[in-house]
């Protein structure tokens, strides 16, 4: 397996949430980024839907920030450590 790059990933994740975890290519992951992703695309809408305005509230802006900041943070660790395993294994 090759290694990934964790600012790639964490950059991925901090835009689009879901799409740093796909990028790792493992298939649990693959499914959970896709999972992640879809059901923030369905809340953003629910949300947009019944709070109209609302998203012009700073607090709005500070939850999204740290959710998507701290989806970056876990991204870019677990593809050091993703890493770090690549480098353990003894290679064929």
């Amino acid at each position: 397996m090759k290694k990934k790059n964790p600012w790639v990933a964490a950059i991925l994740n901090f835009i689009f949430p879901g799409i740093g975890f796909a990028y790792l290519g493992s298939s649990v992951l693959i499914l959970f980024g896709i999972v992640l992703f879809v059901s923030n695309v369905v809340i953003q809408i629910i949300y947009y839907q019944h709070t109209v305005g609302m998203a012009d509230r700073p607090a709005f802006w500070v939850f999204s920030g740290v959710a998507e900041l701290s989806l970056a943070v876990i991204t870019f660790v677990l593809t050091q450590m993703r890493n770090k395993c690549l480098e353990a294994q003894p290679s064929a």
